[in-house]
């Protein structure tokens, strides 16, 4: 009885693997493996998208969405986005808890354009892709130091259903990028006017508002400094090579010594279709410490700071090769 028993066991296993190798070696699979729904590519936190400033002041940020699935996509899938200013509130208090100096600002509302209402993943394609523009010249208006998120989700989709809520929306943080915008290495060298007490800044981060603009943080004050918003600098870069400073506060009282960059270009041995491209600042200012209430405090900052970045050569034609030593 045991050998009958075993040998019906076998027969049974035996059919079984016969019939999964069938399914297992079909070309195309008929059947759907998971839970199909639409999603955004590029979801949850966004920082590192670079968004580069175009010549009417404006910035196109790319949105990609797609459809999930083992079976491809038969059939034209209908979404729609919107804005979800829920995720964000919860996002800050998530990382700042009631520290709502470091809170990211929403985008306002009359700064950016979907360029579609309505978008499609046609049939045969699994992804497909929008453009939201964003008006630098109407965030001026409001504040252009800020910073700033838009956060997106899928808000409509017919055809497929929306998916779970962490694959669906999106905080794309405004991350603007201009031909001298970035972090920069070099120390700056500070001194405390009228006393013999010095220290150094180390680097300097400078962030884009413009084609021609960016900002940063006078002495060593930077983004995580309490109180950064009143030591901000506006650098305007002119075609001279000599950089305008100005200050976003007056009572910084803000002294311009010096402010001049250049470019240098140089070859790429890694990748034959880019150069290397070197931008140096020199900056030279002084400025009032008003944290410091009970007491005059000033400082001067000087520093040579420099970028290296890989660059295109059809974007920059003329430039002039140097030649290493």
């Amino acid at each position: 009885m045991k050998r009958i028993y075993f040998n019906k066991i076998m027969k049974g296993v035996a059919a079984a693997a016969v019939l999964f190798g069938a399914a297992s070696c079909s070309d195309d699979l008929d059947y759907e493996l998971f839970t199909k729904y639409t999603y955004l590519m590029n979801n949850g936190w966004q920082e590192n998208i670079e968004m580069e400033i175009n010549e009417d002041n404006t910035v196109d940020l790319p949105v990609y969405f797609g459809v999930n699935g083992t079976t491809g996509n038969s059939k034209d899938i209908s979404l729609t986005l919107a804005v979800d200013e829920d995720t964000l509130a919860d996002y800050n208090f998530d990382k700042n808890k009631y520290d709502e100096e470091s809170y990211y600002l929403l985008l306002p509302e009359d700064c950016y354009a979907f360029d579609k209402t309505v978008y499609t993943i046609p049939a045969g394609s699994l992804n497909a892709g929008g453009v939201c523009k964003i008006d630098l010249n109407k965030l001026r208006e409001h504040n252009i130091y800020a910073e700033y998120v838009l956060p997106i989700k899928i808000a409509t989709s017919e055809g497929e259903p929306v998916g779970p809520s962490k694959y669906t929306k999106a905080l794309y943080f405004l991350n603007l990028k201009n031909e001298y915008s970035g972090i920069y290495s070099g120390n700056g060298n500070m001194k405390q006017i009228g006393t013999s007490y010095t220290t150094q800044a180390t680097g300097k981060q400078l962030y884009a508002i413009s084609r021609k603009e960016c900002y940063l943080y006078a002495g060593n004050v930077d983004r995580t400094t309490t109180g950064r918003s009143s030591f901000i600098l506006n650098l305007h870069f002119n075609d001279d090579g000599t950089i305008k400073l100005t200050a976003l506060n007056d009572a910084i009282e803000l002294k311009e010594i010096s402010g001049t960059y250049n470019f240098k270009f140089y070859e790429n041995t890694s990748d034959t279709r880019k150069l290397i491209m070197m931008t140096t600042l020199y900056l030279k200012y002084e400025y009032k410490d008003i944290t410091i209430t009970d007491r005059d405090v000033r400082y001067s900052y000087e520093a040579t700071l420099t970028k290296s970045e890989d660059v295109f050569k059809s974007d920059y034609p003329d430039a002039s090769i140097e030649v290493e030593d």
